[in-house]
């Protein structure tokens, strides 16, 4: 998968075996039939991103992406914070952190 070659280029150490918590930003993009108007509502967050895909889809295909490379199995993952949001240039970003035992 693409999410599985990222996560390959950005991390080349063995799979880490600490608690984790995971951060997913997925930014989606503008319809180019949006009018100026809902462009700008969407951007500044007064028009939130309600469509598909869903949160939860999103989050599972990218865990399934850093299984094994970043770490070892998603039980590590004890936090995950994940949020849509339109954006211009459409994206996700991910944020991985090892947390104190």
């Amino acid at each position: 998968a693409m999410a599985t070659m990222c996560a390959q280029r950005v991390y080349s150490g063995e799979p880490l075996e600490t608690p984790l918590k995971i951060t997913v930003k997925a930014y989606l993009g503008l319809y180019k039939s949006y009018t100026k108007k809902r462009r700008e509502a969407c951007l500044s967050g007064q028009e939130v991103p309600t469509k598909k895909p869903d949160i939860d889809n999103i989050v599972k295909g990218i865990m399934d992406s850093l299984n094994g490379v970043i770490y070892h199995d998603d039980k590590q993952v004890i936090q995950l914070v994940a949020f849509k949001a339109y954006a211009e240039k459409p994206r996700v970003e991910v944020t991985v952190e090892e947390l104190e035992q």
